[in-house]
């Protein structure tokens, strides 16, 4: 199975200063790839798909904790974050070099004002090989700003940019249109 995340899919705008989320590919017509589209849905806040998927055995071991993850990432976006933060951790109980259950952990840190634990989780992330490593420095950036660090933030946005010229959002950051 593969792991995606892009603009148009799964980096999720939370709110104004949004955190780059990753939902995590289940493949075939199941409620855990139903799951999966509601994650990519920027605007979904629906995790019945996800209840189901988790609740009816029928998933495997890989698919429950991508599952997991994909659940955590639509509780993020619907602001139930003690939730999401459940989720990560189970993923993480099932595979514990996840990055993308660090990162998505890092993002409801994030928005719980607990800046240390998120930076924990990206710098994880990062060094478990997420698959999208200009997500954790966007949002390690973010971490920055929000601790009134703004040399540290704007090094961690270049880096996102380093490693993908296009990523529109660290670009903003950088040219200071957002």
């Amino acid at each position: 199975m593969r792991l995606l995340c892009g603009l148009g899919g799964v980096l999720a705008v939370m709110t104004a200063s949004a955190a780059a989320q990753m939902s995590v590919t289940t493949i075939g017509a199941t409620d855990a790839a139903a799951c999966y589209q509601n994650a990519q849905d920027e605007f979904s806040q629906d995790t019945t798909y996800c209840d189901i998927a988790l609740t009816n055995g029928a998933t495997t071991r890989a698919d429950r904790k991508k599952t997991l993850v994909n659940r955590g990432v639509i509780y993020n976006r619907a602001g139930a974050l003690d939730e999401a933060i459940a989720d990560f951790n189970a993923a993480l109980d099932i595979d514990d070099d996840l990055a993308e259950a660090f990162l998505n952990r890092g993002n409801s840190y994030f928005l719980m004002s607990r800046f240390d634990d998120a930076l924990a989780d990206y710098h994880r992330a990062l060094e478990l090989d997420v698959s999208k490593p200009w997500a954790a420095w966007y949002n390690i950036g973010l971490v920055y700003a929000a601790k009134k660090q703004p040399d540290k933030a704007r090094e961690a946005y270049e880096k996102a940019l380093e490693i993908n010229p296009n990523f529109t959002l660290a670009r903003d950051k950088v040219e200071g249109r957002n």
